[in-house]
């Protein structure tokens, strides 16, 4: 179990004991530059880790390279819902890595600089255990609870993953003028095993990157994560053992948050210093913050987002599907800084549309269960809005706010072909389908299947979208117009 909440009296004394112990903590961390390194084939770097006879702080590489791998299918096709913070491979992307286990990259050079805590870096080491380093690569594949003085790292999933496998898939990164994006894609477990595989995302920028929300530094997105902890790390098929760590640690004692602690199946999450979380708890989440300036100060709260990054669309008198007509979705804030106390609000400028259930610990963790329904509303763009404050030095507040764009829809019924000159062919299509439109130029196409689940969404489309990635079955296609129209097909698609 890890520790509960501080009383206000121990978290001041806690925080004293930090500062005292800085200078020896960063004693300590002068290893960072000292670290030895050692060459192994795979072979003998597997006989090591089985046989517990890896060294801490030592640097391991490897003195061959296994062949690389082509691109895995995109984890996009995992998710679906409001919008898709998770970044599509292509052949932008480079392998960061050849398939291995507890390798790294090289020092990977960033056209900006990174401000990590008031340090400023132009280089990163991509870890293929979920994290990337800036002093020093790491294979430490048993994820330690933060703070630790032994480690510099930003950890989107630290966990021991391993891309050996056949099925298994790779760790891919891209590097803009203003990001870095890292994308850990539908990758397996120590040892070689693919049954279960994680999907998760990374990004790091200079603060003026749109890929992050607001002007933050750094954002964590996750796909489908199904595993927590590998076999060397006392897991059993995927879960138990040591758990996997999200959070952030730079290494002096002082600077680090947890998102929190994982180590088996299931959606159960009570903040980032409580009882060890459950993995599924991340599918669909975004978590976005700033690091920079912030040496020896309080971050504030952080917002999880359940798969919301964009408006959403909802319509009045369309009877089809209820998620065409309600929005349903989650927000949730913790306070990353151990022994904090959360206080939060939500509020609405449509008092009578949203309905919002309380969750969480109340205290270092609350989640807001909400339901918007814009019956009875006007057309127009409305917005739910969560407050969060905490009790750190200096205190600190974070604001979220979703839009929701109310339309007034027709109908239910499904638009037949060449109906308001809105057509789609082929259909039935194999995925790749084109449309046209005789009168109308359209600003975004949304795809739901038919239990109501948007399952794609393009702003200011092309001609021809590639749907391939669906599964065989019925779809309604959106277009909405730049004069604000609504337009619908039908369509099947088989494989």
């Amino acid at each position: 179990m890890k520790p509960r909440s501080l009383s206000l009296e121990q978290t001041l004394n806690f925080t004293a004991m930090k500062k005292l112990i800085y200078l020896c903590v960063m004693v300590a961390g002068t290893s960072f530059a000292q670290k030895t390194t050692v060459l192994l084939s795979d072979d003998a770097y597997q006989t090591l880790k089985k046989e517990g006879g890896l060294i801490p702080g030592t640097t391991y590489l490897p003195n061959v390279q296994s062949p690389v791998q082509s691109i895995k299918p995109t984890s996009n096709q995992d998710k679906n819902g409001a919008c898709n913070c998770l970044i599509p491979l292509d052949n932008t992307f480079n392998l960061a890595m050849t398939p291995n286990d507890d390798w790294s990259s090289g020092f990977i050079t960033l056209p900006f600089s990174f401000d990590f805590y008031g340090t400023l870096y132009d280089s990163v080491v991509i870890n293929n255990n979920g994290n990337v380093s800036f002093l020093a690569p790491y294979f430490e594949y048993t994820a330690n609870a933060f703070p630790d003085p032994t480690f510099n790292m930003i950890a989107p999933f630290w966990g021991d993953v391993d891309t050996r496998s056949p099925n298994g898939g790779n760790v891919w990164y891209k590097v803009t003028n203003d990001a870095l994006i890292v994308v850990w894609d539908h990758v397996g477990y120590f040892d070689q095993h693919d049954d279960l595989v994680n999907t998760f995302q990374l990004v790091i920028s200079n603060g003026s990157d749109t890929l992050i929300h607001g002007s933050n530094n750094v954002s964590f997105c996750y796909g489908d994560m199904q595993w927590t902890t590998g076999d060397a790390s006392n897991g059993s098929g995927g879960i138990g053992g040591s758990p996997a760590n999200v959070g952030v640690n730079i290494g002096n004692g002082i600077d680090f948050f947890q998102v929190g602690l994982f180590d088996d199946h299931g959606t159960f999450f009570d903040g980032p210093y409580g009882l060890n979380d459950r993995v599924d708890f991340l599918d669909g989440q975004e978590v976005y913050f700033d690091l920079a300036g912030m040496a020896s100060s309080n971050l504030p709260p952080l917002v999880i987002n359940s798969n919301i990054c964009d408006t959403i669309d909802v319509y009045t008198g369309d009877t089809l599907q209820k998620s065409n007509s309600t929005a349903v979705f989650d927000l949730s804030v913790l306070t990353p800084e151990y022994g904090q106390v959360l206080s939060t609000a939500i509020s609405t400028d449509a008092p009578l549309g949203l309905t919002s259930l309380q969750g969480g610990n109340g205290t270092t963790y609350v989640s807001y269960a909400c339901e918007f329904n814009p019956q009875g509303l006007s057309p127009g763009i409305y917005h739910v809005t969560v407050d969060a404050s905490d009790n750190g030095t200096p205190m600190q507040h974070t604001t979220y706010s979703v839009p929701i764009r109310v339309h007034e829809g027709a109908s239910a019924g499904i638009v037949e072909p060449n109906a308001d000159g809105f057509t789609l062919y082929p259909n039935p299509t194999d995925g790749h389908i084109q449309w046209k439109h005789a009168t109308k130029t359209l600003r975004e196409v949304v795809v739901f299947g038919m239990d109501g689940t948007a399952v794609y969404r393009e702003e200011f489309p092309s001609t021809e979208i590639d749907l391939s990635f669906l599964s065989e079955g019925m779809y309604l296609l959106y277009g909405f117009g730049t004069d604000q129209s609504i337009s619908i097909q039908k369509f099947e698609l088989l494989k």
